[in-house]
């Protein structure tokens, strides 16, 4: 297991580094979110506060996040977006178990950082 975290680990370090291939991971994200809103309607705020905050992270108009919290979420996006992961998503309810499982602990690990983000991002709405 450890040498999957590892995996997924550096292919954030490279994704992070190119906007088409970030961009492309959160494109991603986004449908699956939408094709399976029902099974993750307890992280969908958060998914999409998170997908925002990277978009805004990525075009440079955020930065307000550590390069370690970057990488956990990029990392666990990936993780959340391949569909044979731990528990193959095509596994009928149980496929969406351990990406539950997953997000719900980076939401957890990351609950601080969305929140600034949201506020930065009501602050720039107001004004």
């Amino acid at each position: 297991m450890q040498s999957l975290f590892d995996k997924l680990y550096r292919k954030a370090e490279r994704v992070i580094t190119s906007d088409t291939a970030l961009a492309a991971l959160l494109d991603k994200v986004f449908l699956k979110i939408g094709e399976s809103s029902e099974v993750f309607y307890r992280f969908q705020d958060n998914l999409l506060a998170l997908v925002r905050m990277m978009r805004s992270w990525m075009s440079g108009a955020y930065r307000q996040i550590s390069l370690r919290a970057i990488i956990a979420v990029v990392a666990t996006l990936i993780y959340f977006v391949n569909p044979l992961d731990v528990i193959p998503d095509f596994i009928p309810v149980v496929g969406a178990i351990d990406d539950i499982l997953i997000l719900g602990y980076l939401i957890k690990m990351v609950n601080k950082e969305i929140e600034r983000f949201i506020t930065w991002e009501q602050t720039r709405q107001s004004q």
